[in-house]
């Protein structure tokens, strides 16, 4: 998998908001990307961060398409509680 920087400074922001990030799942987001963006294999971003294959290309490949802000997490569907 090859992942470049979209932006300039991307890997400067991502090491950024990893270091203030309270959520592990959003923290490990912003990793898979970093250790991508250094060229780092599949596999070893997997054993790295404990994380499954489908999690480490879905975040590689959502920042590749739409750039950091496409790492946040999003709002699920589902119905209000009444």
């Amino acid at each position: 998998m090859r992942i470049i920087e979209r932006q300039n400074g991307d890997l400067a922001r991502l090491q950024s908001l990893a270091r203030r990030e309270k959520n592990a799942e959003q923290r490990d987001r912003y990793r898979v990307v970093m250790l991508a963006i250094d060229q780092r294999e599949t596999g070893d971003i997997q054993e790295r961060l404990h994380r499954s294959r489908g999690f480490v290309q879905r975040w590689c490949y959502a920042y590749r398409d739409g750039g950091i802000e496409a790492l946040k997490d999003k709002p699920r569907g589902g119905s209000k509680p009444k």
